[in-house]
């Protein structure tokens, strides 16, 4: 047996009565299917007995976990009731006492007053419609008081209406009960003894709280370690880490065949809403499936999904539609029955083993050797024509292995480092939360690109992939003469997926900036 730096011991699938062949067939359908997967892990029993990545995706990389947080922040409220700070009929309003109340018409005021800590677990706040991160994201106001004034078009516990505000507000509570941040409190009591990643991190909303239901990053494993906890009542290598009963109760259906309303980008919709879809049920902040299986979800394709009959949990990370359900009739119907159900030998698992070593995303499409005299041909600099991205100029140096691609946009002047038919990395501050479900950090993303020329076309094409996130943009540049028109999009977003394409003259003076001037 071996363990990683992540401290989990790693098996060959066969030890386990798995047969790695059916493993091998996932991947091959991963890869048929064009399913944009960035990691998978499976583990089963009391060790890892898949560990894929996808490059330029690795073990140590942080993953943008988007709803998935709603399950941690699930865990700081168990520790919290644990310890008599909180109770599950606790009355919302209760602490809040700093926040004037809301201007609602007494009835709505009313079943907010009633509203209770159990309501916000379960999704079932009284709420019309639930509010997403990526709404609140361009809130620079206090949250909690948004979510205070908003419609109370239900009593209480009577509908499930899926909201990340409900998350944020269980974040705030935990805080204004423990004096403390989630993210501290997780880390000193869970990730800590579970020997979790450092590189976990949890975005903050203007109250100076952790967002909740969203805006934590983990790696892959930090996310399958939760899911572990949760399949073992709490217990991590001999220690209480969660109370039993918090965990049988949050993985538990505390509401059965819940309806998820249709998803605008800024809001989940009621049940009556056009699109809604029935689902098995909702526990404290985690998701129940067919077979018993219970699961903490991320939009764009973010999983944790343990299977206690197989004593079994799978994790993984991708760029996924929210409705592409291929990984999940995957897990559930080909990988499920498999697991301990006998077969395989170790040439198998070696044969998995290589398979897994030779995993990388494709590269779109799929590019030239070297530089070719075309795209060095290009090299300068375009004025762009007035657009709503404030693009002024754009500008391309290609050298022998990859190019730069850099733009002024607003004043500030952002790189993009390419190579050709491989991925350079570097840091990208090009802004994109239209594209990005509002994320925009100051920082800027990590980044690879690859960069490939279509001769036939006149068109530049950069894959754009954002390492921490599921986003990848697809940047084209349209030559015409001394024209060039750019577009920009994106696999995976809650609103628009392109941008509107930007037109530029080249410069009489065609030299791209000097190097010292990109940042």
């Amino acid at each position: 047996m071996t363990s990683d730096s992540d401290g989990l011991p790693r098996r060959a699938p066969s030890s386990r009565g798995t047969d790695p062949a059916i493993l091998a067939a996932v991947l091959d359908t991963i890869r048929a299917e064009a399913i944009e997967l960035h990691s998978l892990l499976i583990w089963q029993k009391d060790a890892l007995i898949l560990d894929a990545w996808w490059a330029p995706f690795a073990p140590a990389r942080p993953h943008m976990m988007h709803s998935v947080t709603k399950s941690f922040t699930s865990a700081a409220v168990g520790l919290a009731l644990a310890e008599g700070r909180l109770a599950l009929d606790d009355l919302v309003l209760g602490f809040f006492p700093d926040h004037p109340l809301p201007d609602l018409p007494a009835q709505d005021l009313a079943r907010l007053q009633r509203m209770t800590l159990r309501h916000l677990l379960t999704m079932a706040s009284g709420h019309g419609r639930g509010i997403s991160g990526g709404s609140w994201r361009r809130i620079a106001t206090s949250w909690v008081a948004d979510f205070l004034r908003q419609p109370m078009t239900y009593e209480p516990g009577e509908v499930f209406v899926y909201d990340s505000a409900a998350s944020y507000m269980l974040s705030a509570i935990v805080q204004r009960a423990t004096g403390r941040q989630v993210l501290d409190l997780l880390d000193e009591r869970i990730f800590r003894p579970m020997q979790m990643s450092r590189a976990i991190t949890w975005d903050i909303g203007p109250d100076g709280v952790n967002t909740g239901g969203n805006g934590l990053s983990c790696t892959t494993a930090d996310l399958l370690k939760l899911g572990i906890l949760h399949l073992q009542g709490g217990q991590w290598q001999g220690q209480q880490l969660l109370p039993a009963d918090w965990v049988a109760q949050a993985t538990a259906a505390q509401l059965r065949n819940v309806v998820m309303g249709a998803f605008t980008g800024d809001h989940y919709l009621g049940p009556e809403a056009a699109g809604a879809q029935v689902r098995e049920g909702y526990g404290y902040q985690w998701w129940r499936g067919p077979h018993d299986s219970f699961s903490a979800n991320g939009l764009f394709g973010q999983y944790c999904i343990a299977l206690p009959d197989q004593c079994a949990v799978v994790a993984f990370t991708g760029g996924l539609d929210d409705d592409d359900d291929r990984m999940h009739r995957l897990i559930y119907d080909r990988l499920r029955p498999a697991l301990g159900a006998g077969g395989g030998d170790a040439a198998g698992d070696a044969a998995l083993a290589a398979q897994v070593a030779g995993l990388h995303l494709a590269t779109r499409p799929r590019g030239p050797g070297a530089a070719p005299a075309q795209i060095a041909a290009r090299a300068g600099t375009w004025q762009a024509a007035p657009n709503d991205q404030q693009i002024t100029q754009i500008g391309l140096a290609p050298g022998p292995d990859g190019l730069d691609l850099w733009l002024v946009v607003a004043g500030q002047t952002h790189r993009i480092a390419a190579g050709y038919a491989h991925f350079v990395e570097s840091r990208c501050t090009l802004p994109g939360a239209r594209l990005h479900h509002s994320y925009q950090p100051p920082e800027g993303l990590a980044a690879a690109a690859c960069a490939c020329w279509s001769p036939a076309a006149d068109l530049l094409t950069l894959d754009l992939v954002l390492v921490e996130t599921a986003f990848r943009d697809t940047i084209e540049i349209a030559f015409d003469g001394e024209d060039l028109r750019l577009s920009r999009r994106v696999n995976v977003n809650s609103a628009a997926r392109e941008l509107p394409a930007v037109t530029a003259r080249r410069l009489s003076l065609s030299a791209p900036l000097p190097v010292q001037d990109l940042p």
